[in-house]
């Protein structure tokens, strides 16, 4: 929960930015969209059903499926404001994945950002995975300090 709301954090608090503001909801929903998408089959289809989808499921922390799954849900959106919509929730998954890339997780790591062109993980390791837990009442005060101000 915390690492979601750290994602979360991040969309809000760019969104901030006065052009940005109005559209929120769009930059917010992209940079949850990559652990909507992986973390819900995975919780229901293999902790519940015990269907093994990780490796597939994993794809959708990568630039090129999220590219397509922007597109595919910008294409419920109005047309006049279609191509911001497709704009901001791919910039905000695309601010998902640079920042899970920067985390330090098991092994060699477990995100694939050149699939479909190459199946190779690759992380920075800046920080712990699990370093969004520890920053979590900074980055909650943070937010809430940001909201207060802008409303």
């Amino acid at each position: 929960m915390p690492d979601l709301f750290a994602h979360f954090a991040s969309g809000y608090l760019i969104s901030r930015v006065s052009r940005l503001r109005k559209h929120t909801a769009l930059l917010v929903l992209g940079v949850v969209l990559p652990d909507i998408l992986t973390r819900i089959p995975e919780i229901i289809l293999d902790r519940l059903l015990g269907i093994p989808v990780f490796h597939f499921v994993i794809i959708f922390h990568s630039p090129f499926s999220l590219l397509i799954v922007s597109f595919i849900i910008s294409l419920t959106f109005e047309l006049r404001i279609r191509f911001t919509a497709f704009l901001l929730i791919f910039l905000g998954s695309f601010l998902h994945v640079v920042l899970d890339l920067m985390q330090k997780q098991f092994g060699e790591g477990v995100y694939m950002p050149y699939f479909p062109f190459s199946f190779e993980t690759f992380q920075l390791g800046l920080f712990h995975f699990n370093s969004s837990v520890t920053l979590f009442p900074i980055v909650f005060i943070i937010v809430l300090i940001s909201w207060l101000i802008t409303r």
